[in-house]
This record gives C-alpha cells, structure tokens and sequence, in this order.
C-alpha cells in the first residue's frame, strides 16, 4: 500500500534508536506500576485541600515551525498561551529550533524522508528525554497534534503516567489520500480502520469542523460523542501599520480597477490549485483583463507556473506582505477540496477581502455564502461567481465588511476558554478580567 519496505527502514534506524526503545519499554513498566492510582490519590488529595497534582497539559507536535497552515495556527495558540500565560505548553522535536517560555525542544534521534508524499520528514524523538520534561514540567494531561511519532509518544506517555490523552485533528487523511494517491476503497478503509483504532485509544479527539465531528461519530469511525469536542483557530489582530499593496506594483499596466484573484496557500497538488488555470480561463470570457496573485511555495510550484504562466508568482510571503496583499487586492480563491478548517479564509477575512472557496468541510463552517462570499461546487461555478463579484450589481465594500465581521466572531479568547474546558482546565479569571478591560 505504502511502497515503504519496513525491513529496510528498520535496518537503517541507528543504534540510539534501538537502545532507547528498550530503555523506554522497561521505564514504561515501572514508571506505570507507581502511577497506576493516580486517580485515587487525586481525589484523596482534593479532599485534603492540599498536595493534588498541578493541572496542565502538554502539547505534542511534529509540526510547529514549517510553512503551511497548522504551523501557523498552532504557531498562533502558543503566542496567544505565552501572551495570557495558559496551562498549555508546547513540545517539538526539532534540529534547530530553540526553547522558549511554554516551549520545549528536543532534539530529532532519527529523521525519515516521506518523499513518495512529498518533502515532509518525520522526525524521530527520544521518548525518554520527553517522559523526563513530562514528569518536571508537572503536567497530568498530554495533547497530540499530529498522526506522526509525536502520537505514539502521546500514547505511551498516557500508559507511562496513566493520564489522559487527547487529539487535535487538523487533516482528513482519508480525503487527502482519495484525492492524492491511487489506493482504492479497500486499501482506503483500511487505512480508516487503522486510524479508527488509534483515535480510539485517547481520551478524546478535537475537531475543527462539523463535517469531521459527524464522521467521527458515525458508523464509519463509531466514536462516543462525548470523546469527540468541535474546536477552531482564531484570527490574529489585523496590524493596522500595514498598507495595502498597489496592483500596478505587482502587475504591469494594471490599476485600481484591474480585478485580481489572490491566493496563499502551500503549493502542492493537495490544495486543487490546479483547478485554478481552467477557473481563470472560463472567468476570462466575462472578464478578459482578470489577474491572479499567487502567494506561496511547495513541491507544485513549478508545475503551476507552468500551467499559468502569465500570474504573479511570489514565493513564500510573510505576515506583514500577506496582510499587503490581502488589502490591496480583490477576492481571495482557494479550490480546496478537504481542508478541514481554512486559516487562509480568517486571515483574508480579518482584512476585508472575501473568498470564494469551494462548499467543503471547513470553508462551509467559515464563510457564510453571498454574504462574505461564495461557496461553490466546481470548477465552473467557480469561475461563475469570480464573474458575479466583480460584476455591477455586487456591493463588494459591503462583502468585505461583512467578511470582517465574520473574521470577528474567531477571537482567541473564547475559543482558546472552551478548549481548556474541554481539558478538563481552568481559564485563567484574571485573562478574562484583562480582555474585559480592555
């Protein structure tokens, strides 16, 4: 199914690897033995009044630093944890990256290459040196955001420290794996039975829309409603020192008038960017002068290039000439079919440009159609409603004011509140005081 020979990855795994597995199989044993009644001596301490174990919770990812969309969200809790000092604390495995207050770093074991499915690596960490910041960090609950080594860390230090475990689901691998890879539906559902299996063991899964909540629930992956929380990223605070970009900057001989489509997103064929050449192309009947911006870089960018050869390619942007771009141009596109929440959309919406996207998981959870822009079904209905926004009798200043106030409703404050809730944490009441306040 794969085409990874698990011999041969195994053969290559170096001799850290090997003796810490059995290091960590023998801590496991014992360390389970002493916490087995942690339970028992939780609620015996609670009704001392006193010595009951702290409550925080450790966050555990393989992604936080690269550039695509869960880095960046993930990237934008913990600046919201650091800013209002939560009981959440980050942990990576990373060659480079250094610690920081509510981030813990450690260093990589092992690295293995997933070229089949990209340019991703899958880092191995040294489970001991993270049991060793679990038990002197004080945390009694673990958060897992990713399917890779950082899940089975999870799980073993849930049956290290008999604590519970959750998830935050931010990818429909099943989805991605229809639409990437040519396993059929047998291969396919075993791949769902698998996940069905690891989802299973935590404690229980977040999700980021709906659609997701509902699978998850139903016959197909069959887990208790009550193990399954719907969550959300939130915006970040528009820099109001940023200027909009000019189009003519970008684009020769264009104006204020020229309708330009923008998108930011990773490149890769995951995204349905290549949907995009046809979408300009029927768009173009209507309107012969459109443009298109594209932000962004990955493994498909030369392919689309290619295939678009008169857009604007910029590479990978920054903040700062992201929010430039998004005020100075028009309707942001984004043909994705199985992203699960849609950041992009936020951070368009946080600056007043509308979207149309197509009617799928989490874009259908974010944008509101017709009123902060279009929800569409394919290729050419999206191309049909390019044509209706840049049409006369579309107000698009009231879109994108509606847009802002939809961008609105993901404040940090009471998503990040109903996540710890859903922890079994405390929101800090001297946060709420401060935010009030303000």
């Amino acid at each position: 199914m794969s085409n990874i020979n698990l011999a041969e990855v195994l053969d290559s795994l170096s001799f850290p690897v090997l003796i810490s597995t059995v290091l960590a199989g023998s801590t496991l044993a014992s360390t389970r033995v002493l916490y087995q009644n942690r339970d028992l001596l939780n609620r015996f301490a609670r009704q001392l009044g006193k010595n009951e174990h702290s409550r925080r919770a450790l966050c555990l990812t393989d992604t936080l630093l690269d550039k695509n969309g869960v880095s960046t969200s993930l990237s934008g809790k913990l600046k919201e944890i650091k800013r209002t000092n939560l009981p959440l604390d980050f942990l990576i495995c990373h060659s480079d990256a250094v610690p920081e207050p509510h981030l813990s770093v450690v260093r990589p074991i092992a690295d293995i290459d997933l070229h089949p499915f990209g340019d991703q690596t899958l880092r191995v960490p040294d489970v001991m040196e993270i049991a060793r910041i679990f038990y002197e960090g004080g945390y009694d609950r673990i958060v897992c955001s990713t399917e890779g080594p950082m899940a089975l860390v999870a799980l073993f230090l849930q049956q290290m420290f008999n604590v519970p475990c959750y998830f935050f689901m931010h990818t429909d691998w099943i989805d991605f794996i229809a639409h990437t890879t040519n396993l059929n539906q047998h291969e396919r559902d075993r791949v769902r039975r698998l996940m069905r299996a690891l989802y299973n063991r935590f404690d229980g899964v977040f999700v980021l829309n709906r659609e997701h909540r509902d699978w998850l629930t139903g016959h197909e992956m069959q887990l208790p409603e009550d193990k399954v929380f719907l969550t959300a990223h939130h915006t970040a605070p528009r820099d109001l020192q940023v200027q909009p970009v000019r189009k003519s900057d970008l684009i020769p001989g264009a104006n204020d008038k020229t309708p330009v489509l923008f998108i930011a997103c990773r490149l890769s064929r995951g995204k349905g960017i290549f949907d995009l050449p046809e979408i300009v192309q029927e768009a173009r009947r209507s309107l012969p002068n459109l443009q298109i911006v594209v932000a962004g870089s990955g493994p498909a960018s030369e392919d689309l290039q290619r295939a678009i050869p008169d857009a604007v390619f910029l590479g990978w942007q920054t903040r700062e000439q992201l929010a430039s771009l998004y005020l100075g141009l028009d309707l942001f596109v984004f043909p994705s079919r199985f992203d699960t929440f849609g950041n992009v959309l936020l951070e368009a919406f946080t600056h007043g440009m509308p979207a149309v996207t197509y009617n799928r998981k989490g874009p259908k959870d974010i944008l509101e159609h017709g009123v902060s822009g279009y929800l569409t079904e394919d290729v050419s209905t999206m191309a049909e409603a390019v044509v209706d926004f840049f049409s006369a009798s579309t107000d698009r200043n009231v879109m994108a004011e509606n847009a802002r106030k939809r961008a609105a409703r993901f404040q940090a404050e009471p998503i990040m509140r109903k996540f710890l809730e859903d922890l079994g944490l405390d929101y800090p009441e001297q946060v709420h005081a401060e935010v009030t306040v303000a």
